[in-house]
């Protein structure tokens, strides 16, 4: 999430939040005529913090494309350890109905790793089963292990891609609910203040809402 649910920044929310919330600490003696009080004010500094703690989407947006990076890059290895075994099947039995290797299989899963999943424990099968022929054509004792190695890492991967999105989801939505937390409570502040100060301008100013940015205000974006 980049931005505030009302198109306000979420930057904006909370150092708008922290300046008004300095604000009334200096002003608490005026706005307790209105029932505001240091308790009121301690929970918002607590919902101001934990809103900052959770993670942004951008951090959490960050991990999914390293994943996404180092899915990419096992994709490539599995990629080169499939066309050696394809290659060292076309060697060892040529273009005939007794070539193991399944190309169209192979090839509609090099970009969709679930899709590799499923289709690399045949080829390490193939690997397996056929060792004798294809050490002919240079397949290493450990090529079978070699490719059990990369699908391992890919689906281990795959799990934690998929994992990080779920969280991805959650963390959004749980900071989400605390802008919203901290939004509310700003507005109340606000209000509160307003309406002390009512018939003294310079200070009611102080407490003016928060714009939203030029480039929202088109939207008709509503103002703390």
């Amino acid at each position: 999430m980049s931005q505030f649910s009302l198109g306000v920044a979420e930057e904006a929310v909370i150092e708008d939040a922290k300046l008004k919330l300095d604000l009334a600490r200096e002003r608490l003696a005026d706005l307790a005529i209105m029932g505001l009080t240091p308790a009121w004010l301690d929970q918002f500094q607590a919902s101001i913090q934990a809103c900052e703690a959770l993670p942004t989407d951008l951090t959490l947006l960050h991990t999914q494309k390293t994943l996404t990076a180092h899915k990419d890059d096992l994709l490539k290895q599995i990629d080169r350890w499939g066309h050696s075994l394809r290659d060292r099947c076309k060697f060892a039995f040529g273009h005939t109905a007794y070539n193991p290797f399944p190309l169209s299989a192979f090839r509609a899963a090099l970009t969709n790793e679930s899709k590799m999943i499923q289709v690399l424990p045949g080829l390490i099968s193939l690997a397996t089963q056929h060792t004798a022929a294809l050490a002919v054509f240079g397949q290493p004792a450990d090529y079978p292990s070699q490719g059990q190695v990369l699908r391992d890492q890919l689906d281990q991967l795959n799990r934690q891609q998929e994992k990080a999105k779920c969280d991805r989801k959650v963390a959004t939505d749980r900071r989400r609910q605390a802008m919203r937390r901290v939004y509310d409570q700003l507005c109340h502040l606000n209000a509160v203040a307003r309406a002390v100060y009512r018939k003294q301008p310079p200070i009611r100013d102080l407490f003016k809402s928060l714009a939203p940015r030029a480039s929202d205000r088109h939207l008709g974006i509503l103002k703390v």
